[in-house]
């Protein structure tokens, strides 16, 4: 018996990277998973690697942050699966994003939270009540409701829905020139807070992860192009675990807290980043600066933006 079976997901943003992961690691547990993306391309593959794995899959192409793809992608998840239980809202195209408040162009800055902040907000509005109807996992026995003899009113509804907002570390600590990427993971953990005390009466958990260095398939082609090897070591020293992340990593805190072990966890980041944003910095920067110099020609996947100050 897998963990999700008779339960069904949407990712958005599941075509690749860490949505990918996540939708290749419900469906391995037995949950059904409608992908959503931009990359219809990369999306129809995903969905046919699933299904060779045995498990099931649907592809959607949309922008989620339209309100008709999110509503509509709801539609198609409980017309293809009978039910919608999972939210995995993952979706972000980092394009035009830098800069600070002097240098954004207004139409990226709304472009930007569209996408960050707002197609949460939509996802949320057409999923909560689809879950509401689907109801409960089908698998879930309601425990023996005693609390100790204190409690006189009926159980309270469990494990009827779970929605997941990936923000970033960015969305906790601040890297120059960022200020719509910053912005919008910031948001995306006001916003999951409020959704979780909105929606918990419901039986509905919602939560957020906070990724580090994820390197996905992007970001393997980025450090290809501009880095090298001694220059990803140099992101490898910043985490006390010594390596950056992989998509799977995330995947793994996704499904946890999509299970029914996690009923009692709502309104919380939980930073998947391995150990990088507990550090006094200081001494980071000692440690790297030791190994800058002792590695002066190294390259990392940022040097191609060194013709204009980060700073």
């Amino acid at each position: 018996m897998g963990r999700f079976d008779s339960r069904a997901a949407i990712v958005t943003g599941g075509a690749l990277g860490i949505g990918k992961g996540c939708a290749r690691q419900i469906a391995a547990s037995g949950g059904s998973v409608l992908i959503v993306d931009v990359n219809e391309a990369a999306g129809s593959m995903t969905v046919e690697e699933i299904r060779s794995s045995g498990g099931t899959a649907e592809f959607m192409h949309g922008n989620v942050a339209e309100e008709s793809i999110a509503k509509s992608m709801v539609e198609k998840a409980t017309s293809s699966f009978g039910r919608l239980d999972i939210l995995v809202q993952n979706a972000y195209a980092g394009a035009d994003n830098s800069g600070s408040a002097v240098e954004v162009q207004s139409e990226n800055w709304h472009a930007g939270m569209d996408l960050l902040v707002g197609a949460l907000y939509f996802g949320a509005k057409y999923a909560v009540p689809a879950m509401e109807i689907s109801g409960p996992d089908p698998r879930f026995i309601q425990p023996e409701w005693a609390g100790a003899g204190r409690r006189q009113a009926p159980p309270p509804p469990q494990n009827v829905g779970r929605i997941v907002n990936i923000s970033s570390v960015h969305g906790l600590c601040a890297a120059p020139r960022s200020l719509i990427y910053n912005t919008g993971k910031a948001a995306v953990i006001g916003l999951t807070r409020q959704m979780a005390i909105d929606f918990g009466p419901l039986g509905i958990t919602v939560n957020a992860i906070a990724p580090g260095h994820i390197v996905t398939e992007r970001g393997e082609d980025m450090w290809d192009e501009v880095g090298d090897d001694a220059g990803f070591r140099l992101f490898e020293l910043q985490y006390p675990v010594r390596r950056t992340g992989v998509p799977d990593d995330i995947a793994n805190a996704v499904t946890f807290i999509c299970s029914n072990e996690a009923s009692f966890i709502t309104g919380q980041v939980l930073s998947v980043d391995g150990g990088m944003t507990v550090q006094i910095q200081e001494n980071l920067v000692m440690d790297v600066k030791d190994y800058i110099v002792a590695n002066p020609d190294l390259k990392t996947h940022f040097d191609s933006e060194r013709g204009s100050s980060r700073f």
